[in-house]
């Protein structure tokens, strides 16, 4: 992942080009605070890249805060092309925000996440990347100092924080670094390949989501998980049994982002609250995405992939959305307290690019 990218074009610009081939080593920071500056510095990346430009995000920031200073002094500028039409499909301020499934119905309802903003494509130019180029370099020190960090020494909440910090910032580094796929299959093996060293071993997507967090996630293309060689996976799983978190968290599903429309957004766990920032992502994931259309609920395969980890029947999922929606939206769907699962419908989960950034990160 830190290594040069080749560049297709007399342009285009590699995330080792704009950091430089020297790392200058830095004193030892603790495993949690690694990941939390790893997702902040990677978002802000973000920010600043995004196509559209995200022109007017200064102003959700304080006027004398950090964040607010480093975006003054490094303004967006103008955009060229971008990579697709779908990613100019709006212009406004307002459009970096809304419900990222896209289901019919009213938007006055789309909760939490239509504060956020969105990040629909990130920008190659060579130079936006150059006029960034001291927070990619504060990012890859960051990142080198993960291979001197013991994960197996962590508690179960402390190894929770780290490694959902550390797959989202994996995840949104190889976005950064080899662009984004234009097809599901190759997202797939981009996702499969993107690995950093921790503690000495190559850690993987995959390895954090299946043998680290045993969290399986809806992925695109999930067929190419067979062409793995089944000794390998051995492999890999006794070598990293110190790095496993103590027992399976369903709520993981809220957290775990792959850079898809259908996600959760990104935002920043910490080891000393990680079970209610947890609690706190699956609520606003299910009040920012309930819909009712012609006497059906309507939710995320997301959702109905964490009711099935959890084992949820239909009521204790109808339940748990009675205590996270609001009470005008709680009379609504009254009438299903004593229905089956057919009074669910399920919507696809999209797999186009796009982050939500959490108000913390943005």
């Amino acid at each position: 992942m830190l290594e040069r990218v080749p560049c297709t074009t007399s342009k285009a610009i590699s995330l080792a080009d704009c950091l430089g081939a020297s790392i200058t080593d830095h004193v030892l920071e603790t495993p949690n605070w690694l990941s939390v500056e790893m997702v902040k510095s990677i978002s802000a990346i973000y920010c600043e890249l995004a196509e559209p430009p995200l022109t007017n995000y200064h102003y959700l920031s304080s006027p004398n805060s950090p964040s607010s200073y480093i975006v003054d002094q490094y303004p967006l500028g103008d955009l060229g092309d971008t990579q697709s039409s779908q990613h100019c499909r709006y212009s406004s301020f307002n459009s970096h925000f809304g419900n990222p499934f896209h289901v019919e119905g009213s938007r006055e309802f789309s909760g939490p996440y239509s504060t956020m903003l969105k990040v629909q494509s990130i920008s190659s130019d060579a130079e936006r990347m150059k006029s960034i180029e001291y927070m990619l370099r504060k990012y890859r020190s960051i990142v080198h100092q993960l291979r001197r960090v013991d994960p197996s020494k962590l508690k179960h909440e402390e190894k929770l924080a780290f490694w959902i910090n550390v797959h989202n910032a994996l995840v949104m580094h190889a976005f950064l670094a080899h662009g984004i796929p234009q097809n599901k299959l190759k997202k797939m093996s981009l996702l499969l390949k993107a690995a950093y060293n921790i503690g000495g071993h190559t850690i993987s997507v995959d390895t954090i989501q299946n043998s680290i967090l045993q969290c399986r996630l809806l992925f695109p293309g999930k067929w190419l998980r067979l062409l793995l060689p089944s000794k390998q996976k051995f492999k890999v799983d006794s070598l990293l049994k110190g790095y496993e978190i103590d027992h399976p968290e369903p709520l993981l599903h809220f957290a775990l982002c792959l850079g898809s429309r259908s996600d959760p957004a990104v935002r920043v766990f910490r080891p000393d609250r990680v079970f209610q920032e947890l609690k706190v992502a699956k609520e606003e994931y299910l009040r920012s995405n309930f819909r009712l259309c012609k006497k059906r609920i309507i939710l995320p395969k997301l959702v109905d992939a964490y009711a099935k980890s959890t084992g949820l029947s239909a009521a204790d999922l109808l339940m748990i959305l009675n205590h996270c929606l609001p009470d005008f939206r709680v009379n609504s769907f009254r009438q299903f307290r004593k229905r089956s699962w057919k009074s669910f419908e399920w919507t696809p989960q999209n797999f186009d690019f796009q982050y939500l950034f959490s108000s913390e990160l943005a």
